[in-house]
This record gives C-alpha cells, sequence and structure tokens, in this order.
C-alpha cells in the first residue's frame, strides 16, 4: 500500500475523510487517500470505488495507481493489476526504491497469471409462476370458424412454490501478452416439492479479449443445456463479440453482434437460428461522489425457423437493456431492464383467432445484491435478488407474468 502510515487508524481516517467529503469531490488525492484506507481495512469494493475516482480526476496520479493495481489483484483481475503496474515502471518520476517494490510485485503478479477458482451457493427462494404458465384461466380456440372458450386446466395454471437452488461454478483463467482467455463452466438446480417443475441447467462459456486494461474487443462462446422436470427440453450454441469504437475515458462504445442456434429437443418445429446485431454503450457516471456503471444497448432481432413448417415462420423484432452497478453499504448493487419485441412473419395458427399472427412484448426487471461475509472467510457472500417479467402477447395462451425472491450464500474457493 503506497500510504503507509494509514495501518494504525484506517477507520478513523476515513471518518474524518468522509466528513469533508462535500469540499473534495474534485481532489484527485483526497479519494487516493480514501481509497488507500479502505484498502487498509480489506474493504475492497469501496477501495476500488475510490480509487477509480482518483485516477479519473487524475489518470497520472501515482499513489492512486499503486494501491489501484494492488486491489485488481486482490480481485483476481491478474492482468489488469500487471498492466497498471507495467504504466507505473515507464514512468520517469517513479522513485527508485517505489520501482523496486514494484518490480518484485510484478514477477509475483506473472506468476499467478494462470489460476483457477471454483465457487459454490446455496439459496432459497420463491417464484409465483414456477412453471411459466399462461396469466388465463380461459383460453379461445377458433374452431368451425366461431371461438369457443375452453377452461385452462388447474395443472397448467401459474403455481406459487419456495425452492432452493444450488450452484457450483468452476473458472480457469490466462493471462497473455496479447490476449487474454478464460473458460468458464457452471451446473445450476433449482429444486422444489413439485418435481415436475425441477430444471437443471448447465452452461460452459469461452472467452477471449485483448490482453488491457480496458480491452477493445472481446468474443465468447458458449453452450447450454436445460433440463427440465427430468426431461431435457432445450440446448443452445452462441456466439457473441464486441469491439470498441470509440474510448472516451468514462464511457465506452461499441457494437454488438451475436449468432445462437436454439434447439428444443421435445418440440424440434420450434428450433432456429437467433441473431442480434445493435450498438452499445458502457458510462462511469459519478453520483454523490460514488461510481455508477451504467451499460445501455439497442439491437435488432431476427430468429430465422430451422424448419419451413414452425408455426409463425420467422420471427422479427428488437431488444433494448438497461443496466447499472454500484457499491451500496459493503456491498454491490447490480440492476437490468429489459425489453425483447418479437412478431411473427406469418400467422402462427388457425386454432388462434383465426390464424392471427403473434406479436410480443416482454418487461424484465433484476435486481441483486452481494455483500462479503467476513466471518465466513474466504471468498464468501450473501448474495439476494428480486426478478419480474410481464410477456404481453396477441394470442393469450402466450401471456405470462412471475415474480421470485430468492437468498442465500456463495462459497468461493
Amino acid at each position: 500500500m503506497f500510504y503507509e502510515d494509514l495501518e494504525s487508524e484506517p477507520v478513523a481516517i476515513v471518518e474524518a475523510l468522509e466528513s469533508i467529503l462535500d469540499r473534495c469531490y474534485t481532489n484527485s488525492e483526497y479519494f487516493a487517500l480514501t481509497g488507500a484506507a479502505y484498502l487498509e481495512m480489506g474493504d475492497l469494493l469501496r477501495a476500488l470505488e475510490s480509487l477509480e475516482r482518483a485516477l479519473l480526476l487524475d489518470p497520472r496520479n501515482g499513489s492512486a495507481a499503486v494501491d489501484f493495481a494492488e486491489v485488481l489483484y486482490s480481485q483476481g483481475q491478474v492482468n489488469s493489476a500487471i498492466e497498471v503496474n507495467s504504466g507505473l515502471l515507464s514512468r520517469d518520476d517513479l522513485p527508485d526504491d517505489l520501482r523496486e517494490v514494484i518490480f518484485l510485485r510484478q514477477q509475483v503478479w506473472r506468476r499467478a497469471q494462470s489460476q483457477g477458482s471454483f465457487s459454490m451457493g446455496t439459496l432459497v427462494g420463491y417464484d409465483n409462476n414456477l412453471n411459466s404458465a399462461p396469466i388465463a384461466d380461459q383460453l379461445a380456440l377458433t374452431l368451425s370458424g366461431n371461438p369457443v372458450l375452453f377452461d385452462v386446466s388447474p395443472d397448467f395454471r401459474a403455481a406459487g412454490a419456495a425452492y432452493a437452488r444450488v450452484t457450483a461454478v468452476g473458472v480457469f483463467a490466462k493471462a497473455g501478452r496479447d490476449v487474454n482467455s478464460s473458460l468458464t463452466a457452471s451446473v445450476t438446480g433449482r429444486f422444489s416439492e413439485e418435481s415436475a417443475y425441477d430444471l437443471i441447467q448447465g452452461s460452459a462459456r469461452y472467452r477471449v479479449s485483448e490482453s488491457s486494461d480496458r480491452p477493445r474487443w472481446n468474443a465468447t462462446f458458449g453452450l447450454d443445456h436445460l433440463v427440465w422436470g427430468g426431461n431435457s427440453v432445450f440446448s443452445s450454441a452462441t456466439i457473441r463479440a464486441d469491439y470498441t469504437l470509440k474510448d472516451f475515458g468514462v464511457c465506452r462504445v461499441y457494437p454488438r453482434l451475436a449468432m445462437q442456434y436454439q434447439k428444443y429437443a421435445a418440440q424440434a418445429l420450434l428450433s432456429g437460428y437467433e441473431y442480434f446485431f445493435g450498438p452499445g454503450s458502457e458510462c462511469n457516471v459519478v453520483i454523490d461522489g460514488t461510481v455508477n456503471r451504467v451499460g445501455l444497448e439497442f439491437g435488432v432481432l431476427r430468429n430465422q425457423a430451422e424448419y419451413p413448417d414452425r408455426l409463425g415462420g420467422d420471427r422479427q423484432g428488437w431488444q433494448s437493456n438497461l443496466s447499472w452497478q454500484r457499491t451500496l453499504g459493503a456491498g454491490q448493487l447490480i440492476g437490468q431492464y429489459q425489453i425483447t419485441k418479437f412478431n411473427d412473419e406469418s400467422g402462427y395458427s388457425l386454432l388462434f383467432e383465426n390464424g392471427l399472427r403473434r406479436k410480443e412484448r416482454l418487461h424484465s426487471v433484476y435486481l441483486s445484491y452481494a455483500r462479503p461475509l467476513k466471518f465466513l472467510g474466504g471468498k464468501s457472500q450473501f448474495i439476494g435478488t428480486a426478478a419480474y417479467h410481464n410477456q404481453d402477447s396477441s394470442i393469450a395462451l402466450f401471456k405470462t407474468r412471475g415474480a421470485s425472491l430468492e437468498i442465500g450464500v456463495l462459497w468461493g474457493f
């Protein structure tokens, strides 16, 4: 840590600094000192936020850069830490004794460029539509040209229930001179008293990106498989790529291209290829001295049927996504709001409104809060999430709505 004198009374120093925050919003050294105090206290999230703020105000602030690299390394961002270290070692104004310290830690960090991690989580929650059922209690079917109402069986109506979720995630990351890569594999299981609604999802992601603190490009290759009620129902293969067109320091602007093959095991006619393309941006917005990471994306969607006789044919639409992340207390708060619009190119079925075209609009909201649990040791965290979705459709069968809450603990190794 750059400010060695903070080791004795970091808490008192933080309290004193907070009392003069109103006079120091534009003072880089103030946030460097605050970040160093949080680092000494072991509060990495607040340390990162303060040090980022210091470097935004003055990119040449050496003391902030020294501690910023330390925080990045402590969070497992080894290559980013090495990148910051390299920048420090290239400076002409770096004192010789400090240069030696940074050079030695650079050697240690380079030996940690290939690293693995494993985490497990246990959560409990409640979902008021565990079976993803339609809202309607009755459905109108067109028979002999006339609509006829049928009651939806209780077995196919929304079922609310408590559940337990178990997750396991393994990550292997390698930081190279020009390219970083990581492989992530995860398994999630959700179980309730209604075993017909139990699900198990397996995922694998391989990601490559430019070796930089702010990489200009990245590409991800993913595989997913979903088991519902003991039966395989869905598999997908995804390719996604971003490229930064302009980096303004506090914001970056990029286009995103994604392609996904979707395979439905029990209903093969639903299978298809989905494409997404559109612009996006990520910005660091400072509000009341706290850095808020805000992302905005918008893109056009096309879902092309694998088989020509798929109901509704090909689908066209768009998607917008707003994301937000900030430090709250000793934890991290993440929010997301997404709108997805899809229209079929042809009538869905003569049984519904005499072949009416299906038009859908899905609104979804997601919130999560993660806070370190120091008394459990390691990288343990408390996690709480809330989710809500509402899908409107021109065909009543596809109108759905649901909300869920869950809390639990994640253990990291």
